[in-house]
């Protein structure tokens, strides 16, 4: 490892970088302008950073779901609603229906390399659905929606410290520093979108078990 490497990873381990507030913000104004032409949504985040005085930023559905964390997220809640349904489906009476409306919270790690990986490091999904269900005979009919709300705070407290092209082991604390030198201040990222959910829920005859079909669609929101 090069020297200026490894006294950027030691400086990681503190909780200060001791270094004046003028040299820091130096240091994130020449990352956001290097970073424009690689990770330009990372950089304008940080930027952001820097000069948003707070105000909550939302990112574009498109860009974000554009990577595989947060599809995975996504699926992750849609199977536990899917598997709350079958459940309820069992246990409705012919002609009978019934609503069910909760809530699931997946946490999303970004893969390291990534631009969502600069932008968020570790930040929550958590899915509000409402279905009725309905049963006639042997089938169960289910339709709903469910409301997506991702959000992280940008803060730069969690780590140690991160890896950034160019510029080698930059400590977290840095953005602490800054953020206490009143050079920048942390702010809420956010983005929502909504899901419909049409399907149905079949009983089986023994031995065989029942089947379900679930179809998820996104409701266009220009973005």
């Amino acid at each position: 490892m090069p020297v200026m490497l490894l006294r950027g990873f030691l400086r990681g381990f503190r909780r200060r970088t001791g270094r004046p507030a003028a040299e820091l913000s130096a240091l994130f104004r020449s990352i956001v302008a290097e970073s424009r032409t690689v990770h330009p949504v990372a950089a304008d985040f940080l930027d952001h950073f820097m000069d948003g005085a707070g105000a909550t930023r939302t990112l574009p559905r498109r860009w974000l779901r554009s990577f595989r964390a947060i599809r995975r997220a996504e699926r992750k809640n849609q199977r536990r609603f899917e598997r709350q349904l079958a459940a309820a489906a069992g246990r409705l009476e012919d002609g009978a229906s019934t609503w069910l409306n909760d809530h699931w919270d997946a946490r999303i790690n970004a893969f390291i390399g990534t631009e969502l990986f600069y932008v968020s490091r570790m930040s929550l999904l958590r899915s509000q659905g409402s279905f009725v269900l309905t049963r006639t005979g042997r089938e169960v009919k289910v339709s709903g929606t469910v409301r997506h709300h991702w959000f992280d705070p940008y803060d730069w407290d969690r780590g140690r410290w991160v890896y950034i092209p160019r510029h080698g082991f930059v400590p977290i604390a840095v953005g602490r520093d800054l953020v206490e030198a009143d050079e920048a201040r942390n702010y809420l990222m956010e983005a929502r979108h909504v899901q419909t959910l049409e399907g149905v829920c079949a009983d089986g005859r023994w031995p065989r078990r029942g089947r379900t079909a679930f179809t998820w669609a996104l409701v266009s929101s220009g973005q």
